[in-house]
């Protein structure tokens, strides 16, 4: 039996590289997720907030809060060298600030020597790689990561209803043309733009998008509070939920 790609090919370099220089091009609404990401934190700007990135890929989520909470520290944790090799580079910056962590999430022993407690828990576009199965033990072990008050929050593909899938793959594809043309002056057609994306981002293994009310009870299941969808768009969503407070002041886990 072929042995399983738990990272769904992100172990590829090239596929790495491209996603790296084009991201901001074909994902919908990039810097509106990131900006969101950091939004939800409840914290002052000089608070030195501890934040552990999952799936952190090439450090856009942990650039994204470094900039914003300039006292921050970010553990990021990846299972993929080659997004870990772009993440040196683009957070070389940041010195003792950044943490890069190789570990493959599907694996439970994740956490090991990771530090913490965390005020945060932030992913984006990662977690629909893992099994459900996986996701609901990460709900568990992120929790037990987490400081009283602290948030965890996936930026995240959702499964689509299949009345909509069609639909909404054209309305996406529509999002990444209109972006592309503001971001470069050049307007694509959606056939190039899918052909494309078919050449350098070749699925790999299987992902596992589960729909978001599930995801939401799993959130629940696991003991946080507040659970909700904060934002979304189309397949993607970003939502999560508050390990419970000691009291009602999201600024008092920073003790």
């Amino acid at each position: 039996m072929a042995e399983i790609d738990t990272l769904c090919g992100w172990g590829a370099q090239d596929k790495v590289d491209y996603f790296v220089a084009n991201s901001e091009l074909i994902v919908p609404n990039r810097k509106e997720q990131l900006d969101f990401l950091v939004d939800l934190l409840p914290w002052q700007w000089d608070q030195p907030i501890r934040v552990l990135d999952l799936g952190a890929g090439y450090g856009a989520v942990a650039e994204a809060v470094l900039h914003r909470f300039y006292e921050a520290t970010v553990t990021c944790v990846d299972g993929s060298e080659a997004m870990m090799r772009h993440a040196r580079t683009r957070l070389a910056k940041y010195g003792d600030q950044v943490e890069l962590v190789l570990r493959d999430l599907a694996e439970p022993d994740w956490r090991r020597g990771i530090g913490g407690p965390f005020h945060a828990v932030l992913s984006a576009i990662a977690l629909h790689h893992l099994t459900d199965e996986r996701k609901q033990q990460l709900c568990h072990e992120v929790f037990a990561l987490l400081l009283p008050g602290g948030l965890f929050v996936n930026d995240d593909v959702v499964e689509v209803p299949a009345f909509f899938q069609e639909h909404f793959a054209l309305l996406v594809d529509r999002a990444i043309q209109e972006q592309i043309k503001m971001r470069t002056g050049v307007t694509r057609s959606i056939e190039e733009i899918r052909a494309e994306r078919a050449a350098h981002l070749r699925p790999t293994g299987h992902s596992h998008i589960a729909p978001l009310s599930t995801q939401l009870e799993w959130w629940r299941a696991a003991g946080f509070i507040a659970v909700d969808c904060y934002w979304k768009f189309l397949n993607l969503a970003i939502f999560g939920g508050v390990k419970p407070p000691d009291d009602a002041s999201p600024a008092s886990v920073l003790g």
